[in-house]
């Protein structure tokens, strides 16, 4: 059985975030998905999450196999919401997980599932209350991942770092 935990990310681990960030960019391009076609999620991205201690890394077997961050301040992004609401809009006490990525030689073995999990329990941990990401619209295998994990559509959201900017909006309200 393999051991599977997630662990804070170190500077040292930038190369390799980097390369799985690649890969995921060439996989979303592949499912016809614009969303990271540019240049962000770049390294910064990583840096600033390292420092403010928001980025995880999915550990198997002592290889890092994923990658993301488990933002734990208010998103700007989701300060105006159409075609929904939020569950107890006025809790601002959330995390937001974004830049999830796998690793390509781990792709496929629903491991995006089992980090997922591990984040919601992270942010219970941290005393969070609610988890919250958003997609976009053509990123299917996140979508399904959100309903998969109960996490219901709360409408759509905007961000600044693209055209295509709509991003369907997800919320996950969780027992402490």
């Amino acid at each position: 059985m393999k051991k599977i935990s997630i662990r804070l990310a170190k500077d040292k681990d930038i190369p390799e975030i980097m390369e799985i960030i690649k890969s995921a960019k060439s996989r979303l391009k592949a499912a016809g998905s614009p969303q990271w076609q540019g240049i962000y999620p770049d390294e910064n991205s990583f840096k600033t999450d390292i420092d403010k201690n928001w980025s995880y890394l999915l550990i198997v077997d002592k290889e890092i196999a994923g990658v993301a961050a488990l933002m734990q301040i208010p998103e700007k992004s989701y300060e105006k919401i159409e075609n929904g609401s939020w569950l107890q809009e006025n809790n601002l006490h959330y995390t937001t997980i974004h830049r999830i990525a796998i690793a390509d030689q781990f792709a496929g073995r629903h491991l995006a599932t089992i980090f997922f999990q591990l984040l919601i329990e992270e942010s219970k941990k941290l005393g969070f209350n609610q988890v919250r990401f958003d997609t976009h619209r053509l990123n299917y295998a996140m979508q399904h991942l959100g309903e998969k994990l109960s996490f219901q559509k709360r409408g759509i959201i905007y961000v600044n770092e693209y055209q295509d900017n709509a991003r369907i909006a997800y919320q996950l309200i969780i027992d402490k």
